[in-house]
């Protein structure tokens, strides 16, 4: 009924730019986002220099955006007519850059300039930079990270919805964990910059964003061709080539190519990227926008090693487990999106995307412990992802009061083909078939949402229903003849989650506000474990948060106390293949993020959260979830005219406090220090980044349950230790070459 109301207001109330002024922060909503989306869209129009105090003084990053403004984060991309710095010579024009609007107070956008402040050579550098989110990439660099956010251990993305351009990175009912979310194929040159919002708190969100969503855009650093060359330890070779052939930094193509040895037995990997997008201009103010990539790797995975048996030296803190673990990945994406003629302050988007994916991945966490042959596991995932979004923002009145009003709908299709094999240690051949399933799951949406003024007051409300249909032909099930004298089941399950989204806010001046939000979240199931005529549940949550945020020229802060109650929860423990069911609960914590730029050249992101996560019925801790995390990088860049060049350091320091493990345990506590240094002079650039400075030997994944990993030795349930070693200092060299 929500979205039936919204789209009638939509349609049958009129469109108009109010004139009266509903407070300080209303002053600068209306006029000055419709002429800013109106640059966006038709950068054409945009006129030559304006009058001195109306340019870009202010960077991007610290500009407060219009709390007013109706640009959703999906939909949000940079307002750039103008050439960039480097465009020396040129006639100068007004920059108009749009940075989303917070509408919570944890929302948080996080600016290139942030980003070049410490090492970024994968994909799990950038991630780290997210506020209270961990990183772990304890499984080998082809293998998607585990991740941590706000109390939840997400695993491999179940509990936070990843989008990069557009493009939905998550995947449904994968069979090594669900939500999958593999980012490798980004090439960190090209993130341009991070949009968190964390919580689910708004109604663009939606499967898997219950701890959150992170959505990253894309765009080439400077016009021209860039080469980047690396060479590191561990016989550590990279390049990058990065090509954008005018001022639009929205249209690019890159390629990198990325091989190593590791730091360390079976850490060894090979991967090739591309990505390559277009801005264009069809004229009569329609544009579009393609985004295109192809990726794919190979990768060893170390596996876990006991604690006990390092501390008998039986392995080293470095020690591979067994040699067959690892696994193959490839991805191909595409994305078309149209931007229709603008009338008066309606904006429209279209956009279709089809992902092509597959894996192969090899492990084994358990040594002999259920069979004597051995309990790797060889798990395929074969998937195929279509999709169609439309999206539509206007400002209506109502009550002569101005409404920003975004509506959505959208549907996505994946078809997915998938095994579970068991191996022999001995030779590698299978024994074996655990899995062998063909599966449709199909999500159709819609949403709304409305922002409404009342003098220094906000009120935000929105709606969101996501129909969920899943089709499921399990080959294998049903074929043990000592039980059964079938071979094969089918079925199929339907089910709607309704999720309501609201806000409150209250300016108290110009730059700070005070925030309330309220959230229903989601997360779908895995197809697998539904019945014929099941109604597909979903994993809901129940989230609020209380904060404050200030938005400075020079000084950004955010700090909220959030909560998050999920009523029958589960979390799958990928080390032994078994879905755990909790049955309720809790998350609970603060958080706190800065953004400065105290002084010319300097840039410093500071983050902390803190975080309890418990099952409410037993008034336990959860296993595995980060309950202190806190993160800086700062930067400092410096021109020294005597050389004519620019000097630039900077570090990310990442602190992770104790995890509790199953059996009361609780992990070791994680201190990194990373560091870069980079020189630049006219088109070259030499730079030398050195993480883990300190050589730390620090733990990226512990664990507790049973194992035996020598075979001769007696099969036993008694839970142990065990953990995956993070890399030890590594230091790299990379030369640029700007043409």
């Amino acid at each position: 009924m929500l979205l039936i109301a919204f789209a009638t207001l939509s349609t049958c109330l009129p469109s108009a730019i109010p004139t009266a002024q509903e407070g300080p922060r209303q002053e600068v909503t209306n006029l000055a986002v419709t002429e800013a989306t109106q640059q966006q869209q038709q950068p054409e129009l945009q006129q030559p220099t304006e009058a001195p105090g109306e340019t870009d003084a202010t960077p991007p990053e610290q500009q407060t955006p219009s709390s007013d403004a109706v640009a959703s984060p999906a939909e949000q991309q940079p307002l750039e007519a103008t050439p960039p710095p480097e465009a020396t010579g040129k006639q100068r024009s007004t920059v108009v850059r749009g940075t989303r609007p917070a509408q919570s107070a944890a929302e948080v956008t996080i600016g290139r300039d942030i980003l070049d402040t410490a090492p970024r050579m994968n994909a799990t550098d950038v991630l780290r930079v997210v506020p209270g989110l961990v990183a772990s990439q304890h499984s080998g660099e082809g293998k998607a990270q585990q991740l941590f956010l706000r109390g939840f251990d997400a695993l491999h993305g179940q509990d936070v919805e990843l989008n990069v351009g557009g493009l939905p990175v998550n995947e449904v009912s994968h069979i090594h964990a669900l939500g999958y979310a593999d980012t490798n194929f980004i090439i960190p040159e090209l993130v341009q910059s991070l949009e968190v919002t964390e919580g689910s708190y708004r109604a663009f969100q939606g499967d898997f964003a219950v701890a959150g969503t992170v959505r990253m855009d894309l765009g080439a650093r400077e016009k021209g061709v860039e080469f980047a060359g690396t060479l590191g330890q561990f016989n550590t070779r990279r390049l990058v080539v990065t090509v954008r052939p005018g001022e639009d930094p929205g249209t690019f193509a890159a390629a990198e190519l990325s091989e190593s040895d590791g730091f360390g037995p079976q850490r060894g990997y090979g991967r090739a990227a591309l990505l390559a997008q277009a801005n264009l201009d069809l004229g009569h103010g329609l544009s579009a926008r393609v985004l295109g990539g192809s990726y794919i790797t190979r990768f060893d995975s170390p596996g876990v090693v006991r604690v006990d048996d390092l501390e008998a030296g039986r392995r080293t803190f470095y020690s591979g487990s067994f040699d067959r673990q690892g696994g193959t990945v490839s991805k191909h994406q595409l994305l078309i999106g149209v931007d229709l003629p603008r009338e008066g302050t309606a904006r429209t988007r279209l956009e279709a995307f089809g992902i092509l994916s597959d894996l192969r991945l090899r492990n084994n966490f358990t040594g002999y412990r259920v069979d004597d042959r051995g309990d790797g596991l060889e798990q395929t995932h074969d998937g195929s992802t279509l999709g169609l979004r439309a999206e539509h923002r206007r400002q209506v009145t109502l009550f002569d009061r101005p409404v920003a009003l975004e509506l959505g709908l959208g549907g996505r299709r994946d078809g997915i083909h998938q095994t579970q094999r068991r191996y022999r240690e001995t030779d590698g051949t299978f024994f074996a078939d655990e899995v062998d399933a063909n599966l449709t799951q199909t999500d159709v949406w819609g949403y709304a949402e409305a922002r409404l003024p009342l003098g220094r007051w906000a009120f935000r409300l929105g709606g969101r229903a996501d129909a969920l249909g899943v089709e499921v032909f399990d080959a294998l099930a049903f074929r043990d003849p000592r039980y059964y004298d079938g071979q094969g089941y089918s079925r199929s399950a339907f089910g709607v989650h309704w999720g309501a989204k609201a806000g409150v806010e209250y300016a108290l001046t110009d730059t700070w506000a005070l925030f309330a939000s309220y959230g229903d979240g989601f997360r779908s199931p895995q197809a697998r474990s539904l019945a014929e005529g099941e109604q597909a549940p979903f994993v809901n949550v129940h989230g609020a948060e209380l904060g404050t945020r200030m938005d400075g020229e020079r000084l950004s802060f955010q700090a909220s106390v959030f909560g998050s109650q999920v009523a029958d929860d589960f979390f799958f423990d990928h080390t032994v293949g078994t879905t755990v069911f909790t049955g309720e609960t809790l998350r609970t914590g603060v958080s706190a993020s800065l953004q400065a730029r105290p002084l010319e050249g300097v840039t410093a992101a500071l983050s902390a959260t803190v975080a309890n996560a418990t099952v409410t019925r037993a008034n336990a801790k959860l296993p595995y979830f980060a309950p202190l995390v806190a993160r800086a990088d700062i930067g400092w860049e410096k021109p020294l005219p005597g050389i004519d060049a620019v000097l630039s350091l900077g570090t990310g320091l990442t602190l992770i406090g104790p995890r509790p493990l199953p059996y009361d345990e609780y992990s070791h506590t994680v201190f990194l220090a990373d560091v870069q240094a980079a020189l630049r002079r006219g088109a070259l650039a030499l730079r030398l980044d050195v993480k883990n400075l300190l050589n730390t030997r620090w733990r990226d994944g512990e664990f507790v349950y049973s194992s035996r990993f020598d075979p001769t030795a007696q099969p036993s349930l008694v839970p142990a230790r065990h953990f995956t070693a993070g890399a030890p200092r590594v230091a790299s060299l990379t030369l640029e070459v700007h043409l």
